[in-house]
């Protein structure tokens, strides 16, 4: 007497289709995981440019010693 076993519905693991998209969103959310990381330690403690009026005018037109108020 031979019994047939019914057999399993296929694992998402088993279909390449699924399989494909939770390797790609894996791959997805660590990059932007590791820019994140870089974002943090390497690019947010730099030092803001001075963008106010004075610190433009400082930059773009640096007193000269005749300016200063050093006169008698």
């Amino acid at each position: 007497m031979v019994v047939d076993i019914p057999t399993k519905g296929r694992r998402w693991r088993d279909k390449p289709l699924k399989r494909l998209v939770f390797e790609l969103s894996v791959i997805v959310v660590a990059k932007l995981a590791v820019l994140m990381l870089i974002w943090y330690v390497a690019i947010r403690p730099l030092p803001r440019a001075d963008v106010s009026p004075a610190g433009v005018s400082r930059a773009l037109a640096p007193a000269s010693a005749s300016t200063q108020g050093n006169q008698p």
